[in-house]
């Protein structure tokens, strides 16, 4: 598994972009196992603790900045992005 924090986008992505995180990218972050993450996946975004994400296809990926500000803000429903991220 690659480290998020040294991933690399793929030859011709603008650098500028921060790769998409997979289940076991987002898992290390939050320094919890893919299968937790799993099941976490599984909430209703507006339930609390929902986990922000998007799905590419069937697969979740998960904006590293958005992931970073959801637990500094104390892991809001996911529901609620807009709010916290305008805050």
């Amino acid at each position: 598994m690659r480290s998020p924090e040294t991933a690399q986008p793929p030859d011709g992505a603008p650098a500028s972009l921060p790769p998409l995180w997979t289940i076991p990218d987002c898992a290390a972050y939050l320094q919890k196992s893919p299968r937790w993450l799993s099941t976490e996946l599984t909430k209703h975004p507006g339930q609390p603790g929902s986990i922000p994400h998007v799905r590419v296809g069937r697969s979740p990926r998960f904006f590293p900045h958005d992931i970073a500000e959801w637990v500094r803000q104390g892991s809001p429903p996911a529901a609620t992005i807009a709010d916290w991220k305008a805050a």
